[in-house]
Formats: structure tokens, sequence, C-alpha cells
């Protein structure tokens, strides 16, 4: 009886042992290949990802892009090498993607795209994209400059759209979505009739790669060419190019926001402070706070998995337009 007790009470130590020392489900490990740090409102981007994935517990190998299309490519192969479970691409550029995709899909990893967009000519190379509707962004933005000149005196407004980098989804479906608004008619009231609307033509485009101090080369080399005073509105790609122009433009004896409409694209702090002070008119929100969209978006995928459903090919972050007039209601923010 003394030997079965003993044999049980080794038996419980062996087995408790066991079951203290079984290893723990390793973590999903998520490679992230961003496009660079241009401004803070792509470092709070970065940092909002990283961030809800990890407190989702999930490892997160990142690497930064610094800009540069090869080593983002070769940033993504090290993901590739490294045998993630899933890649996540804020890409530099739309094209040039789709062999390092299809090494991707040999290798049987998801890819996300997030922000931005890639164009592929396999389009099942993608599995999603998380992201505000940059198409959407351009009609907010159009949409402001049209109201703003309704019944105006003006016989045409002019624009200087400063459009950030190219071969990039933001630029190209942000203009686009400017213009689209811009020629629409104006809207037909009950009583028949329709307020007067000038027209409106972008007269100059430039390209300030969404870098603030591009936005203010650029711009001052436009008015040491140009006058200036000829421009109605200047509207902006984005927070950190507007302040680069805003610099240019305390040169001269414009005056921003009242002389000059500005309608800019982002809502970073320093870009709130001067719709405040009325040097901006109006900003069109696209989300940096993303988190929680693509950690979410992640934990989709590897929970459907199993069952075959499939993730939406877009998946939008909501945005919203800031004026003075819910500037107020704004909270703010550390970028």
């Amino acid at each position: 009886m003394k030997r079965a007790i003993a044999l049980l009470f080794l038996l419980f130590i062996f087995t408790g042992c066991k079951a203290e020392q079984s290893p723990e489900k390793p973590s999903l490990v998520v490679g992230f290949s961003q496009s660079g740090t241009e401004s803070s409102w792509r470092k709070h981007y970065t940092d909002s990802v990283i961030n809800e994935l990890e407190k989702n517990d999930y490892q997160v190998l990142y690497r930064n892009g610094f800009l540069n299309h090869e080593r983002q490519l070769q940033d993504v192969r090290t993901f590739i090498a490294y045998k993630v479970d899933l890649i996540l691409i804020t890409p530099l550029q739309e094209d040039g993607w789709d062999a390092v995709l299809e090494e991707a899909r040999l290798a049987e990893i998801p890819v996300i795209t997030v922000d931005r967009h890639i164009t592929a000519k396999d389009s099942s190379l993608l599995t999603s994209h998380v992201g505000s509707s940059f198409k959407a962004e351009g009609n907010r933005a159009g949409l402001f400059v049209s109201n703003s000149f309704l019944n105006s005196d003006l016989k045409e407004v002019k624009i200087l759209e400063l459009m950030g980098s190219s071969q990039t989804s933001a630029t190209t479906l942000r203009s686009e979505g400017f213009k689209e608004t811009l020629n629409q008619p104006a809207v037909l009231k009950e009583d028949g009739t329709t307020d007067y609307k000038p027209k409106m033509t972008v007269t100059t485009q430039l390209n300030g790669n969404f870098m603030r101090n591009q936005g203010k080369e650029v711009l001052k080399e436009y008015i040491q060419n140009h006058d200036l005073n000829e421009i109605n509105v200047l509207f902006s790609h984005s927070d950190e190019m507007t302040l680069g122009a805003l610099e240019a433009i305390s040169e001269t004896d414009i005056r921003p926001g009242k002389d000059l409409l500005i309608v800019t694209i982002d809502g970073q702090q320093n870009a709130l402070d001067k719709l405040a002070t009325g040097q901006i008119n109006c900003i069109v929100e696209s989300k940096a706070e993303v988190g929680w969209y693509v950690a979410n978006t992640v934990t989709r995928y590897f929970r459907d998995q199993k069952s075959g459903r499939i993730l939406p090919h877009e998946i939008y972050v909501p945005g919203t337009v800031f004026t003075q007039h819910n500037l107020a209601s704004v909270p703010s923010r550390n970028y």
C-alpha cells in the first residue's frame, strides 16, 4: 500500500512539472515594411500600428524603407526569408511589386497593404488593404473650396495644387477626387434656382513629395517666377508640405487664410494650430491613429482562415473635415 502511494506521489510530481514546463503557443509574427519617416504623421502612424499589434500579442518585425523602393523590396524579402506569418506593407510607390509578391505567395505568406495601395497585375497576390479613401479626401477638399466661392464676384478661381510623391495612390486619388468635386455643378435649390459658382481651374501643380522642406522650396521657386496674388487657393496633399509652403508665403505680403484660401490634408497638431490662428482654412483628416483597424484586420484574417471566410478587398478608415467651426471639438494630438 505504501509503495502504491509513493508511486502515485511521484506520478503527481512528474506530471505537475511537465504541465508547468509546457511551452506556450508562440506568438504569430507580422512583418511591417514602412515606406519612410518623412513626417510626424508618418511616425505616429507607424507607432500606432506597432503598438496595437504588440498589444494583441503579435511579434512585430519592423523595417523602415527610408523612401527607397529597392530597400523596401529587400525588406519584404527579408520577411519572407524569416518565414513570418503575415506581411504588412506601406508602399513607397504603387508599381514594381509583382515579383516580390509572387515570392510571398509561393512562401504562403499573406500580404496586406496599409495606407497606400499597390497596383499588381494579379490582384489575388494581395489579401486586403486597410486605409483612408484618398479619393474621398480629395472630394472633401474640393467641396470645401467650391462652397467657399459660391456667389463670389470672381469669374474664375485659380488653384495651385501642391502634390505628394508621384507613383503613389495617395497623390493620384486625392488629385482625382479634388478635381471631380470642383467640376460638379452647383446644387439645385428647392425654389428651382442655383447659387452662382465661378469656374474652378487648377492652373499649377507642384510636387513636394509630402516633405516640408520640398513644399517650401517648390513654392518659393514658384513665387520667384510668378505672381502668387493671381492664385486664389492653395490645395496641399499633406500638412508637412503646407507648413513648408506657409514658410515661403511668410516672405511675401500675402496673408495666408485671408488673401489665399488654404486647404490641406492630414490633421497634425501643428497644422491644427495654424487652423486656430486662421492661417489654414480647412484640414481634411487622414487618420494616423490606425493601429486598431490594422490589428483588427490581421486578427480577422487569422481567425477566419480556417472557416474559409475572406477579408474584404478594401477596409476603409473613417475621416472627417476640420474648420474653425468645429475646431473646439477636436482633441489635441501628440503628432
